[in-house]
């Protein structure tokens, strides 16, 4: 089974996915300030957005990393660079350690449709996709379901799209 790290998890969406990939079978590391992670079988890791010192100590504890659901532009930043940064900022971090995985996936959750989270999801995914073609990188809306399903697409799934728990979306 997967290695899988969700960011911005003290919301409710990044518990509900971090509960459903534990039910699956993978091993989770949850960014989350509180208790949750334990309460439901996933292991706690801290880490802030806007520290490299953090994102390089979560980095290590983590160790081995397959799939990065990275929800930070989720967090309702204050703006559109805030957003892109710490997607940025989070996908830099563990990108060395996806590299290593046989099937590495990466999630980019944004914050609903026409927000500018979403925005800098979608430009994210595109953008990385397109750099680093043995790594599937997608955005998706909001929703565990669609976050589950990418999260556990493997090496054959789609790479540089936009999607929702149905499937693919227009950008």
């Amino acid at each position: 089974m997967a290695a899988v790290l969700i960011t911005g998890a003290s919301a409710n969406l990044g518990l509900e996915t971090a509960r459903e990939l534990v039910r699956a079978g993978h091993t989770v590391w949850l960014d989350s300030h509180d208790l949750a992670a334990s309460e439901i079988g996933a292991r706690p890791v801290q880490l802030d957005v806007t520290s490299d010192e953090s994102l390089a100590a979560a980095a290590e504890a983590v160790g081995e990393l397959d799939v990065l659901v990275n929800a930070t532009a989720d967090l309702e930043q204050e703006t559109f660079e805030d957003d892109l940064a710490g997607l940025v900022r989070v996908l830099q971090a563990f990108l060395p350690l996806l590299e290593r995985s046989s099937a590495p996936v990466v999630v980019n959750v944004g914050g609903g449709p026409a927000s500018l989270s979403a925005a800098a999801a979608n430009i994210v995914a595109v953008q990385y996709a397109k750099a680093f073609p043995n790594v599937r990188i997608n955005a998706v809306e909001p929703g565990a379901a669609s976050v589950v399903r990418m999260a556990q697409i493997g090496q054959d799934g789609p790479t540089g799209g936009y999607f929702d728990a149905d499937g693919p979306l227009p950008w």
